[in-house]
């Protein structure tokens, strides 16, 4: 190829390039813009953050915990996977896990989970071996749990939840009525 065709060919990519940098800002403007489901998402509101989180469907209940090893190390499990999202649950769910802020294995958002955790939490359901005392308040958590569980089935949310309650349980000291709590705030099936 001679050199006028790669200048020919470079300006005709850098034309392409500039018009979908142009598109993306004038949907951002617009407030249609979408976020990629393997990066957070950072939206100023609730609204917004729903409105994104309602689209996506990387939460599925057929995914099982060893699926997330295909999925990007720095990717995100995001939206609900048995119903659509409610926007008065999400809200309250939301601002229920900001009491757990400063628990690293505990999601600020129960519909857009870094794969990270989900893998780091995943890995305590079987490194984590609860004494018959601590395994007293993990069945306790698991009655008074809305789903009577982590979850509703055995996907990855429930192996991964698993492993943080055995976490909260024998490392944190956390009681039964507080695991189911906090597995209740972590729901992520959506619906009301």
């Amino acid at each position: 190829m001679k050199r006028s065709q790669w200048r020919t060919l470079l300006g005709g990519l850098a034309a392409v390039a500039a018009a979908v940098l142009i598109v993306s800002l004038i949907q951002v403007i617009r407030g249609n813009s979408t976020v990629a489901p393997d990066r957070p998402v950072h939206a100023a509101t609730l609204n917004q953050r729903f409105a994104i989180l309602s689209k996506h469907h990387s939460n599925k209940c057929g995914l099982r915990p060893e699926s997330l090893n295909s999925i990007a190390t720095n990717g995100r499990v995001q939206g609900s996977c048995c119903t659509a999202m409610n926007f008065r649950h999400y809200v309250a769910r939301v601002h229920g896990l900001r009491e757990y802020k400063n628990e690293t294995v505990i999601p600020r958002d129960p519909y857009d989970i870094s794969v990270r955790l989900a893998k780091r939490i995943t890995g305590y359901a079987d490194s984590i071996n609860l004494n018959p005392g601590q395994q007293a308040t993990y069945n306790q958590a698991m009655k008074l749990a809305d789903e009577h569980g982590p979850c509703c089935c055995h996907c990855w949310r429930w192996t991964a939840f698993e492993g943080q309650a055995k976490y909260l349980i024998a490392r944190r000291g956390y009681g039964g009525r507080r695991i189911a709590q906090i597995w209740d705030l972590e729901d992520g099936c959506g619906g009301a």
